[in-house]
């Protein structure tokens, strides 16, 4: 019966965290919300509260004055650095408050649904299948952000993207975790691609996709 009830635990733990993952990308309905000054003000206040009341958390729990035992099944290996959820809401933080939505979206849906899918298929069909497909639907989410742009600038914006959040979820870092890296490291790649053909004359960002109501 014990061994049953880890195997529980173990799948109902497994099952939140991918969960979270999917639902995280409600966070995108911060760029319908109205464009109007006071809700303009608790777009920028609201997340860093978020954020800040989860490093509070995590500072306490990693100090111990929090049990363990009241965060919902965290990894072996975050028992002493921070949890992946609190580096997956620094991310998207960063994404939603200093990145253009034509960079941030496709990002953070990488998180939301590449990386668990990732997880899954590695887990079934091993790492290099769920690498290959894990870079394809990263690529569609790009696709899908960018299709109003030339087909050559999508191409390429597409390809870079998901190469950066393949590599972001692949290279593993003690202290950062792949939930920070899949989302950061293709923005930082778009970004830089953004800014260096804008140098030239070129400015290939296309019309947002999601408007304020």
């Amino acid at each position: 019966m014990g061994k049953k009830k880890a195997v529980n635990q173990q799948f109902e733990a497994h099952f939140f965290r991918r969960v979270f993952h999917t639902f995280a990308a409600s966070f995108l309905i911060y760029y319908s919300l109205p464009n109007e000054q006071w809700i303009n003000t608790l777009k920028l206040y609201i997340p860093i509260v978020i954020v800040v009341f989860a490093l509070i958390l995590e500072y306490f729990r990693l100090k111990e004055r929090i049990d363990r035992k009241h965060f919902f099944r965290l990894r072996s290996y975050e028992k002493k650095r921070p949890a992946g959820y609190l580096y997956f809401g620094i991310a998207a933080l960063i994404l939603l408050l200093f990145f253009p939505q034509q960079i941030a979206i496709p990002c953070i849906l990488c998180a939301c649904f590449s990386d668990p899918i990732i997880g899954e298929i590695r887990h079934h069909s091993g790492i290099k299948k769920a690498y290959v497909i894990g870079f394809f639907i990263s690529v569609f989410f790009f696709l899908i952000t960018w299709f109003k742009a030339d087909i050559w600038i999508v191409l390429l914006v597409s390809i870079i993207g998901g190469t950066g959040a393949i590599i972001g979820e692949a290279k593993k870092f003690w202290l950062i975790d792949d939930d920070f890296m899949i989302q950061i490291l293709p923005a930082i790649l778009i970004f830089i691609l953004w800014q260096g053909l804008k140098v030239t004359g070129l400015d290939i960002m296309p019309a947002e996709i999601i408007l304020p109501i």
